[in-house]
């Protein structure tokens, strides 16, 4: 009963707030401009990652069982928002918004103690990572999972669904080990992007702009690797399935930038989705095939959840091959 209401509490305070944050952006200019690497046509508000943040967040402060780890990931997410909110009325920049990131994954870190301690069978067995190696491996993927759906927020209704896929996966396979902080944040955090989708389904009348986006990664990933590390029989190879998507689609875009000599942080479109509608996809087709991609993905983080880590990492490979495919 108690994850029922929080995913009405979440979905009630989403669509409620949306229309009051829209209002304010409005006046306030607080806004997403059209452009020539963008896909809408007017200015659109770009608060709803606001209302999505108080969605998940409140029901979590209120009924989920917190412990060490619990109120350092609430704080780590607290950072989150802030330096998205900013972002999001003032643009900080890369530099700045990194920073927030990185902020945000040491509380977290140290905090709440989330490492990647252990590659699983990639490595011999009882090896451990050391702090001086485990720590920035977690800091680099947290602040990549972040960055990841920030940039896949291309499309409408994009990075919210395949968000919420991830979050379905991790609820699930969390549910099933008596995970319950981890089963209540997705279970807010599908409330919330449903409440958001109904109004950033195709044609959008507010995104979830960077408060939104980082958000949703930096839980996804915090969750993926607490739950993968946490529990011996699962596999640590998880939190690279479930993201697999965004990140791949982050570093090629990152990588085609490097190698045309420009700044991998300058914008284009030449990320997944872009190159999907200029082969001739409409928007709601662009966003459906990379929907199947993302569950397919998802499928097989639940499926092989308990196989040898290399095979699940071994995945991506064939996985990857509708992404190549629209890359090449």
């Amino acid at each position: 009963m108690t994850f029922l209401s929080a995913l009405l509490l979440a979905l009630f305070i989403t669509v409620t707030l949306i229309p009051l944050l829209k209002t304010a952006a409005l006046r306030y200019n607080a806004v997403d401009m059209p452009g020539a690497r963008k896909v809408h046509l007017h200015p659109i508000p770009r608060v709803g990652g606001v209302a999505m943040a108080a969605g998940i967040l409140l029901p979590v402060l209120f009924w989920a069982p917190l412990d060490g780890f619990g109120r350092a990931l609430l704080f780590g997410s607290a950072v989150i928002v802030i330096f998205g909110l900013l972002d999001d009325v003032i643009d900080l920049g890369y530099n700045r918004k990194f920073l927030g990131q990185i902020l945000a994954a040491l509380c977290v870190i140290l905090l709440g103690d989330l490492q990647v301690r252990s590659l699983g069978t990639l490595l011999p067995p009882g090896t451990l990572l050391p702090p001086l190696v485990s720590i920035p491996l977690t800091c680099f993927l947290i602040v990549a999972a972040a960055n990841a759906i920030n940039l896949s927020d291309g499309l409408d209704g994009l990075a919210g669904g395949i968000s919420l896929l991830m979050f379905v996966c991790i609820g699930a396979i969390s549910y099933s080990h008596n995970l319950w902080l981890a089963v209540f944040v997705s279970v807010a955090v599908a409330g919330a992007v449903f409440g958001f989708l109904r109004y950033n389904t195709h044609p959008a009348v507010i995104f979830m702009g960077d408060t939104g986006s980082q958000l949703l990664g930096f839980l996804a990933m915090c969750l993926s690797i607490w739950i993968s590390q946490g529990v011996e029989t699962l596999s640590v190879m998880l939190p690279l399935v479930l993201l697999g998507f965004p990140l791949i689609d982050t570093l090629v875009v990152m990588t085609e930038r490097i190698l045309r000599g420009d700044s991998p942080f300058k914008a284009d479109q030449n990320h997944l989705h872009h190159k999907l509608m200029r082969q001739g996809l409409f928007h709601s087709e662009a966003v459906v095939a990379v929907y199947l991609h993302q569950i397919v993905l998802v499928s097989a983080a639940f499926f092989l959840r308990y196989q040898p880590d290399g095979l699940l990492l071994g995945f991506r490979s064939p996985a990857g091959c509708f992404q190549a495919f629209v890359w090449l």
